[in-house]
């Protein structure tokens, strides 16, 4: 089990050094050639990993969000997480208490809360390292649209149809 761990915990690490830089590209100068352009106006677009994000919300609760720069988000799954996970244990160690007890009832009432809590914990596991993952993948597209925008320029239309 220790070696399982150990070993998982070093990859996520691992992962995390190759993966994890942020790294900008600029656009193209190619296009123009007769533009001279200032390297000012153009705009550094940072990104993130996606699947870093999501081992690192797999790891530890919240630590994906962080990693996303959204620190309320990370705050708000790493409390739900472990809160939950908290409770599942406080549910497991009272279930086990009423069996040592021979308490028929109280040991389905904790043993029916305990099942629940599993799966809400699970729910909120996979949400938070999905939401992670998503917010990685998006981190940079308002900076690129606002390249794009600013690259395309607008345009208006009439359309007459006779």
């Amino acid at each position: 089990m220790r070696t399982v761990l150990l070993l998982s915990v070093l990859f996520v690490i691992t992962a995390d050094a190759l993966y994890s830089m942020d790294y900008a590209f600029a656009d193209s100068l190619e296009n123009d050639s007769s533009e001279v352009r200032n390297f000012k106006d153009i705009p550094v677009i940072i990104r993130r990993n996606p699947s870093t994000a999501l081992l690192r919300s797999a790891v530890l609760p919240g630590w994906g969000q962080f990693y996303n720069d959204e620190p309320l988000k990370g705050v708000f799954f790493g409390t739900l997480e472990l809160g939950l996970l908290s409770w599942l244990i406080a549910e497991h160690i009272a279930s086990e208490e009423a069996r040592n007890n021979n308490d028929e009832p109280a040991y389905q009432l904790h043993s029916q809360r305990r099942l629940d809590l599993i799966w809400y914990t699970s729910a909120a596991w996979l949400f938070g390292m999905l939401d992670a993952y998503v917010d990685a993948y998006l981190f940079s597209f308002s900076t690129e649209n606002e390249v794009f925008e600013r690259e395309t320029g607008l345009a208006a239309a009439v359309f007459i149809n006779f």
